[in-house]
């Protein structure tokens, strides 16, 4: 465990009695002044918060990048905390484990957070970590409601803060290369998007039972609704279906694959479709709540569609939907995922970028982009205006399907333009209420 001055010591005191009103709490990151950002003179010091799986392999990771190291590790479980500090204590002999996030926002000398922690907690925690004056990556997807996307963009660049979204994808070679060929017009002009991931589940059923003393599960549920404890609700892969925590993988693994669909398309940081129609499958028992199977066919300004299912593979209609990405157009098809990079006609693969052509943003390792990215304070390959359009493409999918009906979008305004209401458990998707004292936002 690390050691901290008192001084540090009187700081997070009076920063976990002001969590609500954060922004009136001078913190200053160990390479800023007076709000004036300067480079990290040697290594960018960074803090986790959320230590589980995902978590555990970000650390790993950032592990691999020089020019960071890590100072604090968070987590309300203590065998999570336990594992994650055994892998960092390889390489960095100086790591404080805590249980609260706060302590570590508090702490002058972390410059960086990489936040891993259950989908319902992006957005509060990424509000505070940008009042507290770090910069951040957050893992997928960014927050569970528009508004609440909305909220995060607007203190990441109040406080001038780098962000970095874990949409990995933008950091492979496959997945940018077939971007570049529809962007340039190799497969002549884009007609449709075609997009597939893994569907949801139906989870078990869950009954109370006590709350082991090694996990804060108050602080687990943190903004989200109180209910009994059972440890079904808290563990993989339930939570991930769970619409109180998640969006289930119309957004946990949309997200990617959507994401590169936005960027193929080109317009992934100021615009979206404007129209979106769909229908689903939801479980009729258990914890689990989100789409289990979905269909939802998006529609551009520009007329391209965007066809977004769970993936459909089924022998009766082999390959209906496969996952991954497939852009069709006038003269030719592209079709990738973390597997393969495939096109018809095969010549495609072989085709050398022109200099005239789109290059689009290059970034062989993702992590490792975001600490230079801190470093040189230029925008990320994943940055907070492409990260809202993609997440809010997931929400507006998810409200589709819920309502089966048309939802029309103004990509400026960023609003829904019918004005039809919407049913309770749908409104939620717009706006999440939270509990005090995590509504910051």
């Amino acid at each position: 465990m690390g050691t901290h001055t008192k001084k540090q010591t009187l700081s997070r005191r009076h920063f976990l009695k002001t969590t609500a009103t954060l922004a009136s709490f001078p913190l200053i990151p160990s390479f800023s002044l007076f709000g004036k950002d300067t480079k990290p003179s040697e290594k960018v010091s960074v803090g986790f918060i959320g230590t589980g799986g995902r978590g555990r392999y970000l650390i790993e990771a950032l592990m691999s990048v020089k020019e960071a190291e890590i100072k604090a590790l968070c987590d309300v479980r203590k065998e999570n905390l336990d594992e994650a500090y055994s892998i960092a204590r390889k390489k960095f002999k100086d790591v404080s484990l805590y249980k609260d996030f706060r302590e570590v926002l508090a702490r002058s000398d972390i410059d960086a957070v990489v936040i891993a922690t259950n989908d319902h907690w992006h957005g509060p925690i990424s509000v505070l970590s940008a009042q507290a004056g770090k910069d951040m990556y957050v893992e997928k997807p960014l927050c569970i409601s528009i508004q609440d996307d909305f909220k995060v963009r607007e203190v990441v660049k109040k406080y001038n803060r780098i962000f970095q979204f874990g949409t990995q994808q933008r950091s492979s070679d496959d997945f940018r290369f077939a971007c570049e060929l529809v962007r340039n017009g190799y497969i002549g002009e884009l007609k449709k998007i075609r997009v597939a991931v893994p569907g949801g589940i139906v989870g078990p059923t869950c009954g109370e039972e006590p709350v082991p003393e090694d996990f804060d599960y108050e602080m687990w549920l943190g903004p989200a609704p109180t209910v009994p404890y059972c440890k079904a609700r808290t563990v993989t892969p339930n939570w991930y279906h769970i619409a109180d925590y998640a969006m289930g993988f119309i957004g946990g693994w949309g997200i990617h694959h959507v994401d590169i669909a936005q960027w193929g398309h080109g317009n992934d940081e100021t615009s979206g479709p404007i129209e979106y129609k769909g229908k689903g499958e939801f479980p009729r028992e258990g914890i689990c709540d989100c789409a289990i199977a979905w269909d939802v066919q998006m529609k551009y300004a520009d007329g391209i569609i965007v066809h977004f299912t769970n993936q459909q593979t089924e022998k009766k209609e082999p390959h209906l939907n496969p996952h991954g990405i497939t852009f069709e157009g006038t003269e030719g098809t592209v079709y990738v995922n973390r597997e393969t990079l495939q096109a018809k006609p095969e010549k495609l693969l072989n085709i050398k970028l022109k200099p005239t052509d789109v290059h689009l943003y290059q970034s062989k390792n993702h992590m490792k982009n975001f600490i230079e990215c801190v470093k040189t304070r230029q925008p990320t390959i994943a940055n907070i205006d492409v990260t809202v359009r993609s997440n809010t493409i997931c929400l507006l999918s998810d409200i589709a399907v819920r309502t089966q009906k048309i939802i029309r979008w103004d990509p400026l305004k960023e609003a829904i333009t019918d004005p039809s209401s919407l049913p309770e458990n749908v409104q939620q998707l717009l706006h999440r209420p939270k509990k005090s004292p995590w509504n910051v936002m």
